[in-house]
């Protein structure tokens, strides 16, 4: 059954009744804040593939992202009071009402900041006009927490593997990602970051689905 969120939701897209709904508390709620960002993943299967083509690259020592936590970050809104998580729930559920799926394609393999100076390598998708209305309606919705012109510098990316800090690395030109495949974004995914001593771990907070 939707959340009163999701309902309103729909009927803020204009009655599209079956284009959003939530997996609300996927996770035990706890009691600190919150880490919080949204965000969409690729299959299991691709993201395996672009860590695989990641691996036959000669670069600088690095830590490789784990192929579950390999995603597309839409909007980083940070710690979050347990109290205020109905309200964030629901800002991203009215951010993606009414958009339909859509399909993203890899396109080259990138370092940022910039190639002469890496800190990451990740895999950069094309930027659809669904893609950037998310990141549009985030941006505003999080505007407190955001930003100015965040929007404009949008790159979307899929990190795969960081350099550790203050390591000279080897610069990094792009490179195609030829023969990988688009995938379709049927969703997404609110989720809580948890940082520990072994890196980041990812829970499911709330999903908010797009219509096929």
């Amino acid at each position: 059954m939707r959340s009163a969120a999701a309902r309103a939701a729909a009927a803020a897209a204009g009655g599209a009744a079956d284009s959003v709904w939530v997996y609300v508390r996927a996770v035990a709620r706890p009691s600190a804040n919150l880490r919080l960002f949204v965000a969409v993943y690729p299959p299991a299967d691709l993201a395996r593939e672009m860590l695989a083509r990641m691996r036959a690259f000669d670069l600088d020592a690095h830590r490789a992202t784990p192929p579950e936590q390999a995603h597309l970050t839409l909007h980083f809104i940070g710690d979050t009071p347990v109290r205020e998580m109905e309200r964030t729930e629901e800002s991203v559920l009215r951010a993606c009402a009414g958009l339909r799926a859509f399909e993203l394609t890899p396109e080259a393999f990138i370092a940022l900041p910039d190639a002469s100076n890496p800190r990451l390598v990740a895999l950069r998708t094309d930027a659809p006009p669904t893609l950037l209305e998310i990141k549009r309606r985030l941006a505003l919705r999080f505007a407190k927490r955001s930003r100015r012109n965040a929007a404009d510098r949008f790159v979307p990316h899929v990190t795969l593997c960081r350099f550790p800090t203050h390591a000279s690395v080897a610069p990094f030109e792009d490179r195609p990602a030829t023969g990988l495949r688009p995938f379709t974004v049927g969703r997404v995914l609110l989720m809580r970051s948890t940082i520990a001593a072994g890196g980041a771990t990812h829970h499911l907070v709330a999903a908010a689905g797009l219509a096929p």
